[in-house]
Order: C-alpha cells, then structure tokens, then sequence
C-alpha cells in the first residue's frame, strides 16, 4: 500500500498548501485517515472536498482504479483547549498501535508521531508551533 499512502500525502499536501492550513498532526491508516488541521473554519468543507476530488481523479485512479475511494461524509471536531487536542493527538497517533500494525506510534511511517518523538522526519510536514 505505500503507493496509496504517497498519493494521500500528496493530496494532502497540495490542499494544506492551497488553503494556507497548518497540518500539526496525521496518521494515514488502511481503512481511514486522521489530520489535526489548523484551519479556518469556513475552509474546511472546500479542504475536504478538494482534497478528496484531487485524490480520487488525479493520483489514486492509477493505484485504485475506478473504484469509490471516499464517503460521502467525515467527521469534524473543533478543538477548544490545549488538553483536548493532546488528547486527540495521541489517539491519532496510537491509531496504528491499536491495529496491531506496530508495536510502538513512532513506528508507523504514515505517520507525525515520530516528528514529536524526534526519531525521523515522517513524510508531511508539520507545524509543531502550535503550543
């Protein structure tokens, strides 16, 4: 699945630059995704929408072929304190342990836990200014 994993990270990447988001945190999973965006809020429905339209025509089409790749839907949650979005951090970031695709969050690739463990550089940037 790496080839999958490239084209959502290239997607996401086209519309965090696009819409001037700041992506603080992300996992890409098998059968889902989580990214904790600082965004405005009147640009989140055009973010998603972009960037499941650029994904689904332009990158994935060649790995997925022409099957529906995206929901309809996705669910939203504003974040109001500093302890919820560590919260929601680390859930995102335990995503893959909870799997059972690795042992440790730092572990998985697709993913910005090894970004605040300070173990590697993951593939998408991320804004760690937050705090």
């Amino acid at each position: 699945m790496p080839g999958v994993y490239e084209a959502l990270n290239a997607g996401i990447k086209f519309q965090v630059n696009e819409t001037r988001s700041k992506l603080a945190a992300n996992v890409l999973m098998p059968s889902r995704l989580h990214l904790l965006l600082f965004i405005d809020g009147r640009l989140l429905s055009a973010f998603m929408r972009d960037f499941k339209k650029y994904t689904a025509q332009k990158v994935l089409p060649e790995i997925c072929g022409s099957r529906r790749i995206w929901q309809f839907r996705y669910d939203r949650q504003v974040i109001w304190s500093e302890d919820i979005f560590l919260t929601k951090m680390s859930y995102i970031h335990d995503n893959p342990v909870k799997a059972e695709l690795v042992s440790r969050p730092e572990d998985w690739v697709w993913s910005s836990a090894a970004d605040y463990m300070e173990c590697r550089k993951g593939p998408l940037d991320v804004w760690m200014e937050w705090h």
